[in-house]
């Protein structure tokens, strides 16, 4: 891949992952830009590109220009850039932006989308992490899907609506997990006992959905329809107004979905 040439439109946590993995596999990284340079240059030093602040500088000659930045400032960054040739790809790596957004700049455009969360300073293995890709042309969308299966051999292709869909079930299931996990801690910590013991049951719950049908194989009080238990349990947290409420909404979410199997089997 030594003839991409490679533009970076940021240089937050997703392009600390992309750019430098992009780099490895042979991809030529000519610029990193970031509104703040010292970014810029920290990125650029590593794959040995330019730094710049300004899209103003942006290099013109690129095979693609991907935009990693928060979703609010897709569309700023996107009015900045001048007009793409016909031989070139706009693409951004946005769960939930539609690709619509880079028309107006770009004949060939896309989505670059690895769906999964990361960090600046956390490791992440690209190989293990799908890619959802998209392209407004077969030009557009053999490029992307041939840098993405570079980083990763999980690589579909996916419409903006669906890659919607993907990103709401990611968020469901990551962000909301965490945060579940985040205030079992909290309440435990409240009634100084020990969130560490729930460490067990924590990774064998991981591990059972990894390898079953989460409805299949749901447990508790909910679908016990054990009024005593949930009475107890929200006597208990009464005072927490917000977890009183995911309590009552998830445990009647539970009944609901196995009443619904039920009459359906």
């Amino acid at each position: 891949m030594s003839h991409i040439k490679v533009v970076s439109i940021g240089a937050g946590n997703l392009a600390h992952h992309f750019i430098p993995a992009l780099h490895k596999v042979g991809c030529d990284i000519t610029q990193i830009y970031s509104r703040t340079l010292d970014n810029a240059e920290k990125l650029a030093s590593r794959v040995s590109a330019s730094a710049i602040d300004s899209l103003s500088h942006i290099d013109s000659e690129a095979d693609v220009y991907l935009i990693m930045v928060k979703d609010d400032a897709i569309l700023e960054v996107v009015e900045k850039l001048p007009e793409l040739e016909a031989n070139q790809v706009l693409a951004h790596s946005s769960g939930a932006t539609s690709t619509l957004i880079l028309a107006n700049k770009a004949r060939n455009y896309g989505s670059f989308y690895a769906l999964q969360s990361f960090r600046k300073n956390r490791p992440t293995e690209l190989d293990k992490i799908p890619f959802l890709v998209y392209g407004s042309s077969p030009f557009a969308t053999r490029l992307l899907r041939m840098m993405a299966r570079q980083l990763s051999p999980i690589v579909q292709e996916v419409d903006d609506k669906s890659r919607l869909r993907y990103h709401l079930a990611a968020v469901i299931m990551n962000n909301f997990t965490n945060h579940l996990a985040c205030k079992t801690e909290q309440f435990l910590k409240e009634n100084k006992l020990n969130p560490e013991i729930l460490s067990p049951i924590v990774a064998s719950s991981f591990k059972r959905i990894l390898e079953n049908n989460a409805c299949e194989i749901q447990t508790g009080p909910a679908i016990r329809n054990d009024l005593n238990i949930e009475t107890k349990h929200l006597e208990l947290i009464e005072k927490d107004a917000y977890l009183s409420s995911i309590y009552k909404s998830l445990t009647q979410s539970i009944k609901n979905t196995h009443k619904a199997k039920d009459e359906n089997n």
